[in-house]
């Protein structure tokens, strides 16, 4: 699988620079990142190469095969860069194998954040884990869940109350349901 970092003639040295560290990130550990993604859902990429663009404020958004993933250009530090690059990759995963909320159920759709981060929360953890540390992996849960109301903590707070056993058992059932 192979990410494609697009700048644009427009686009500011930050961006640019950001952009950098993130491809840098990427070639040094996209093997690693790769093995451990399949390793904690089974699951491959479909789609074999993924347009990465550069935004400027503090959202990243994973895209869909039709649009480009969008890397938030604030930050800075190692463990932010590759927690946000694995993050995005992680929506692209169970979107490009056709895990997400089902579009006739409005309530699922009006709530679609908050299950589509459960469906990732399952296995994101383990991922940080893998490619970077125990302790940057608490960090991001941690930022992720400043505001206990937010649908980030309530996904995370029901991932993580499962041990690993359970969060597989759980994701499996959940390709199962939808993987046909």
């Amino acid at each position: 699988m192979k990410l494609v970092f697009r700048i644009n003639i427009d686009d500011n040295l930050e961006k640019t620079l950001a952009a950098s560290r993130y491809r840098k990130f990427w070639e040094e550990n996209n093997e690693e990142i790769l093995s451990s993604l399949y390793k904690h859902t089974g699951l491959h990429f479909k789609q074999h190469t993924i347009t990465v663009r550069i935004r400027a404020d503090e959202r990243s958004r994973a895209g869909n095969s039709h649009s480009p993933m969008e890397l938030s250009m604030t930050y800075k530090e190692q463990d932010s860069i590759a927690c946000a690059l694995i993050h995005e990759l992680a929506h692209r995963l169970v979107i490009g194998n056709g895990i997400e909320p089902p579009e006739d159920n409005a309530f699922i759709k009006s709530h679609a954040n908050y299950y589509m981060h459960k469906h990732i929360d399952l296995f994101l953890y383990d991922v940080f884990l893998d490619v970077l540390s125990k302790e940057a992996a608490d960090y991001e849960v941690k930022r992720e869940s400043v505001s206990p109301e937010s649908f980030y903590a309530k996904a995370w707070k029901w991932a993580l109350d499962m041990d690993y056993a359970e969060r597989q058992v759980v994701f499996d059932r959940l390709k199962k349901r939808y993987i046909k």
